[in-house]
């Protein structure tokens, strides 16, 4: 795979992941559901394993695009690693996924669970961006619901479009859904970077793609990647501004 630098004097526009680069979910809200389904755990449990599931969650999900069941996979993951080397019963699991869905829907959550949990810098950094005249775009592998998600947490004005690969018909890592992105704006792969929390659906997506990207990746999952590798969304737009200390 050939790499692709980011070079902020040539930038006009920047993508953006969603889910775990923008937003994350609300994990006291998420301990409160899964307790509820009768899933044993404490808040300390669910933020431990959030990050390893929706890990594990991004590499099952490129299997299943599509399909009815992809809004639980989430849900499955952070049972099955609050469950650890003690796997509950299949039966359980679903029961459980299928308890937190109907709670979602009745509370009338456009996405499950709730990802209404706006990261550190996120909105600081994006005032930074557009008052550089940077053009923004959201770019996510979602299940139709991405745009509801940037409303719902209000950061949707930031963006000129939301990409979402439900409704586009790609999904990261294709290069194709950073294509349409592109599109939306006429601008070219070189002009461009991606900011996103997988190695494998952003970075070698956006490298596909010809577009430079910055890797968030708080818990180390990708000590070899190949681009820059930040812990914080702070520090990646310092790489954008060209402001790294």
């Amino acid at each position: 795979m050939t790499t692709v630098t980011v070079s902020p004097r040539d930038l006009e526009a920047v993508f953006f992941d969603i889910g775990g680069t923008l937003v994350g979910p609300n994990l006291a809200l998420l301990g409160t559901w899964l307790r509820a389904a009768g899933i044993v755990c404490d808040d300390e449990r669910v933020s431990l394993v959030e990050p390893f599931a929706r890990r594990a969650h991004a590499i099952r999900r490129q299997a299943v695009l599509g399909t009815p069941g992809i809004r639980g996979l989430y849900l499955e993951e952070v049972i099955r690693h609050i469950w650890g080397d003690e796997p509950g019963e299949p039966a359980l699991l679903q029961s459980a996924v299928d308890r937190i869905l109907a709670t979602a829907l009745a509370a009338g959550h456009a996405a499950v669970p709730v990802w209404n949990h706006v990261l550190p810098g996120v909105r600081e950094g994006l005032a930074v961006l557009r008052a550089r005249g940077l053009r923004l775009v959201a770019v996510s592998n979602s299940d139709g619901s991405a745009e509801a998600v940037l409303v719902a947490t209000g950061l949707r004005d930031w963006f000129e479009a939301v990409i979402d690969s439900h409704i586009v018909g790609f999904s990261k890592p294709d290069p194709r859904l950073f294509d349409a992105a592109r599109a939306v704006l006429g601008v070219q792969a070189r002009n461009v970077a991606h900011v996103g929390d997988q190695y494998e659906a952003d970075i070698l997506g956006a490298h596909a793609a010809g577009i430079g990207a910055i890797l968030i990746d708080a818990c180390g999952f990708w000590p070899e990647c190949l681009c820059p590798s930040v812990d914080s969304f702070d520090a990646a737009i310092a790489i954008l501004t060209d402001e790294q200390r």
